[in-house]
């Protein structure tokens, strides 16, 4: 299927997905702080494994306990967010743009 632009008929035509760009960026955000959020019962669990080194191993047990519950908040959220992003440029956003004239419009599904 080729996308023309309904504007002035060309075929240089690229996605914007800005949806998607902006639902992963918030989506990350919001992982990344409920990681965070989460990351209490993270440092206490990389803690408790970390006990068996003695104080310093607990000590670096709940800094990575921490970090890994910041990444993978993180990372859920942003594929989430990324996601439905993507739904939104398919369903409800101007997705495509004409390079020829400038003019932004969803395809025309036949």
């Amino acid at each position: 299927m080729s996308v023309h632009c309904p504007s002035c008929g060309s075929h240089h035509v690229i996605t914007r997905n800005v949806g998607r760009k902006i639902g992963g960026a918030t989506g990350a955000a919001a992982g990344t702080a409920s990681g965070a959020a989460g990351a209490l019962s993270g440092a206490k669990a990389g803690a408790l494994v970390g006990a068996v080194g003695g104080p310093l191993g607990a000590t670096i047990g709940s800094l990575a306990g921490a970090v890994f519950g910041g990444l993978v908040g993180g990372t859920a959220g942003g594929i989430a967010g990324a996601r439905l992003g993507e739904e939104l440029d398919t369903k409800v956003l101007d997705n495509v743009e004409c390079r020829q004239c400038g003019h932004a419009f969803r395809p025309h599904v036949e």
